[in-house]
């Protein structure tokens, strides 16, 4: 993923900017091995672009948000960020530095993403609920 090329410092909130349609979100845990990706959390979130916007979706990006719970350090990107996408859908990708297995503690959250237009547009919320 990479940034999102727009000046996005002031937002508008913009109802006709639809939110995206979240097709799965998952979670995988640092395994604690010895090789170098094995400290590593990923969260993974599917998404598709909803059809009839007036935006595709190479043409915005996403902001994502905690609303509750609270996200290991460094799970959530500042920013709005952009990933390949095929057709109308895109996967993003975040690690973070995971503990050990013996002190990972259960993940409960609930995140918001919503799309962002190069116009400094921002989009109705879709929500993700992370229990893992």
């Amino acid at each position: 993923m990479t940034p999102f090329q727009a000046d996005t410092s002031v937002l508008v909130d913009n109802v006709l900017v639809p939110a995206p349609e979240v097709e799965s979100a998952s979670v995988v845990r640092g395994a604690g091995g010895g090789a170098s990706c094995d400290a590593l959390g990923f969260l993974s979130v599917e998404i598709r672009w909803p059809r009839g916007s007036d935006y595709d979706l190479d043409e915005v990006g996403f902001e994502y948000r905690g609303v509750s719970g609270e996200p290991p350090d460094g799970l959530l990107p500042a920013g709005v960020l952009v990933s390949p996408s095929n057709g109308r859908r895109a996967e993003h990708q975040f690690p973070w530095q995971a503990l050990p297995p013996e002190q990972q503690q259960p993940i409960h959250l609930v995140l918001e993403v919503r799309a962002v237009t190069r116009d400094r547009q921002r989009g109705v919320p879709a929500r993700i609920a992370v229990d893992q």
